[in-house]
């Protein structure tokens, strides 16, 4: 049994299809069914029923779950030999939200790259619960995500702090209170009311979403059942909806500042209020996050390091936008 039939047939057990699994291999279907067979013949088992549909036996699910272990041991073995040699070349796998890549990566990985040029860098983008289970199973080495990190072996680098906001509609406001609108503006530049809103449209994150889950505990905070027009898993279309006037949004501090996410200064749009949400519950840490019972490479650390660095030289202006509107 050798790795490289360990690393193709956990290709086949994930697609459960070998056409799927050729293409992400980069080899061809005959190639990739020989070494299956040949895996087989080695253990003196099947490892795939292969009608009506593929499908892992018992023997497969089993060596599915110890191939990967195997692999990621390997993969640690190799990581701490590289170090010890001093050798930079290796392999650098990151989690993040679909939109906080838009946003922190542009800042760090050109940068990065140009003191790891061997380094081959890969990312996962998905959500808050999917980033932890890829972390947890060593799927990923690195998790840049908002905390409280729920899983118990991860050890934490908090390196920025960051507010939601509220991203209302102008004429919400203007329907609400009338004449007195621009004075509840300056109002709830400092101490926005969530309860003047409860009864108008919020686009929101969908369920697994960290920041989902502590809205859904602030309305609850404030006796409010919210709403909900549209969920979406990617903030940027609740976003570019509130602006066009479908609804009110959540939206990070950090996004609103970075030049490489969609911001309310660049755009041609009806105007919206922008008001910070205060209560402690809605200012989040972020951080960088690892295994701690993996091993840690240099290369892991520099790109800590580094991203300490940017974001300690004020990444995203802190006394940005105290209830502005654009």
């Amino acid at each position: 049994m050798n790795f490289l039939n360990l690393q193709y047939f956990l290709a086949v057990a994930q697609e459960l299809n070998i056409t799927k699994a050729s293409q992400q291999l980069r080899i061809s279907q005959q190639s990739l069914s020989n070494h299956i067979l040949k895996l087989e013949k080695e253990l003196g088992t099947q490892l795939f029923v292969r009608t009506p549909t593929l499908s892992l036996t018992y023997a497969g699910r089993t060596l599915q779950k110890s191939a990967s272990q195997m692999l990621d041991l390997k993969r640690q073995m190799v990581s701490e030999i590289e170090d010890i040699s001093n050798n930079h070349r290796g392999e650098l796998r990151i989690g993040i939200s679909f939109t906080r890549g838009q946003t922190i990566l542009p800042d760090i990985l050109p940068r990065f790259k140009k003191t790891h040029p061997f380094v081959d860098i890969s990312l996962m983008e998905q959500n808050s619960e999917a980033l932890e289970s890829a972390l947890q199973h060593g799927l990923i080495d690195l998790m840049i995500e908002f905390t409280p990190i729920r899983l118990e072996s991860a050890e934490s680098i908090q390196i920025f702090k960051d507010r939601l906001f509220l991203i209302v509609p102008r004429s919400y406001m203007d329907e609400l209170y009338g004449s007195r609108a621009d004075d509840m503006r300056a109002r709830f530049e400092t101490d926005v009311d969530i309860t003047a809103f409860k009864e108008y449209p919020f686009l929101m994150l969908k369920k697994g979403n960290k920041a989902r889950s502590i809205m859904d505990e602030y309305f609850l905070r404030h006796g409010i059942t919210p709403h909900i027009l549209m969920e979406t898993e990617n903030t940027q279309t609740a976003f570019a909806l509130a602006v066009q006037g479908m609804g009110i949004a959540v939206y990070p501090e950090m996004f609103l500042c970075s030049r490489h996410a969609l911001s309310l200064p660049n755009l041609m749009s009806p105007p919206v209020d922008c008001f910070p949400l205060n209560d402690p519950l809605t200012v989040r840490m972020l951080a960088i996050a690892y295994d701690k019972n993996r091993y840690v490479t240099n290369v892991m650390r520099d790109f800590i390091d580094l991203s300490k660095e940017v974001f300690s030289r004020g990444f995203v202006p802190s006394d940005f936008g105290r209830g502005r509107t654009f």
